[in-house]
């Protein structure tokens, strides 16, 4: 299952560029491009990833920056302002 938060997707809402920014995202999170992580968290992920751990990537910057979350068992992937948290 796929969610984001009420406030990435009332921005997701109200601005098409930033719509592009999650769908851009999306896509490299799926392609396992974690975005800007440091090399011991993209390590981390990747042994996640292979052994059903729960993975965090992190994409953009500023007022743009999401976090998308895979949970271990994989029953959601939330997008997510790094506030939300």
């Amino acid at each position: 299952m796929l969610v984001a938060t009420m406030g990435v997707n009332n921005r997701i809402a109200d601005n098409v560029e930033f719509a592009k920014h999650v769908s851009s995202a999306l896509g490299k999170f799926k392609n396992k491009n974690w975005g800007e992580m440091d090399n011991e968290d993209i390590k981390a992920n990747d042994w996640a990833d292979a052994n059903t751990g729960r993975i965090l990537a992190a994409y953009g910057s500023g007022e743009d920056k999401i976090w998308i979350i895979r949970e271990a068992d994989n029953s959601a992937t939330t997008i997510l302002f790094p506030s939300e948290y």
